[in-house]
């Protein structure tokens, strides 16, 4: 299993709830994705981002299919308009 994190900052007129709903609704368009949460940052650092996405899928294949899924690409072009910062890192889970 691989775990896709990816940590945002957003601008602050970006409508957050929309996002989430937009990303997690990508559980049901992409048949690859295992898991998929929005989880948004509760502000206890001095230094956060805003929401962080996590998405679980089986393997690298599966990786590149969510990534590439045109449902996803409309999801990025969606939240591009947003974005300030964006992190991600990818790794095995078991």
């Amino acid at each position: 299993m691989i775990r896709h994190v990816v940590l945002c900052k957003i601008k602050q007129n970006a409508p957050l709830q929309k996002i989430k709903e937009e990303i997690e609704n990508l559980k049901e368009k992409i048949e690859v994705i295992k898991h998929i949460e929005v989880g948004i940052d509760i502000r206890f650092d001095s230094n956060p981002s805003d929401f962080c996405i996590i998405t679980e899928v089986e393997d690298t294949t599966d990786l590149k299919t969510y990534a590439t899924h045109p449902e996803h690409l409309k999801v990025i072009e969606f939240l591009k308009q947003y974005l300030t910062e964006r992190r991600v890192v990818d790794y095995y889970v078991q």
